[in-house]
C-alpha cells in the first residue's frame, strides 16, 4: 500500500498532521517569482506610463464591456493638444495644423493624429446616417494622410 507524504511524516516522526503541514516548505525556488528592479511585475513595461490608480470603466461596468473603450479616454491630460476634432474633413484639417503647430515631439504629434484617426474610423463604421458615415471618412483620411507623410523611415 502507497502512503502520501504526509501519512509517511506522521509514521516516521510522529509529527501531528496539522505540524506537518505547516512544516512544510520548498526548499528551493523554482523561478516563479517576480525579477527584481525595473522589468517587475509592478512595472507597466518598456515605454508605457501607466498610472497606478488607473479606473478603466465607469463604475458598475462589467470588465468585458463592449462599451467601453480606452480609445476615447485621456488617462494623462497634462500633455494633451486641446480642440482636436473628427467630425468632418474640415475639422480634421484644422486640427492637423493645430498638432503641426503645438510645439511637441514629434512621437506626440503622430499618436495624437493616430488616435484622431481610429476614432473617425470606428465613429464612420458605427454612423448610420450615409452623410455622417461620409464626413467621418473624410475626416478619417485627412488624419491619414498626415500620418502616412510624417512617418520616420525605420
Amino acid at each position: 500500500m502507497r502512503k502520501t507524504f504526509l501519512e509517511y511524516m506522521n509514521y516516521v516522526g510522529g509529527f501531528g498532521l496539522s505540524y506537518a503541514s505547516s512544516a512544510l516548505k520548498p526548499i528551493a525556488s523554482l523561478g516563479d517569482s517576480p525579477p527584481k528592479g525595473s522589468a517587475g511585475r509592478t512595472s507597466p513595461g518598456a515605454g508605457l506610463s501607466a498610472s497606478t490608480n488607473r479606473v478603466p470603466r465607469k463604475s458598475g461596468q462589467k470588465a468585458g464591456s463592449d462599451k467601453h473603450s480606452d480609445l476615447y479616454t485621456d488617462e494623462n491630460p497634462k500633455g494633451t493638444i486641446h480642440g482636436l476634432g473628427f467630425t468632418d474633413g474640415a475639422k480634421a484639417r484644422q486640427s492637423v495644423s493645430k498638432i503641426k503647430g503645438s510645439g511637441k515631439t514629434h512621437a506626440h504629434k503622430i499618436q495624437a493624429a493616430i488616435a484622431m484617426s481610429q476614432r473617425a474610423k470606428v465613429a464612420s463604421q458605427r454612423a448610420k446616417d450615409p452623410q455622417k458615415k461620409k464626413d467621418l471618412g473624410q475626416a478619417h483620411k485627412v488624419y491619414q494622410r498626415y500620418i502616412d507623410t510624417n512617418k520616420k523611415d525605420k
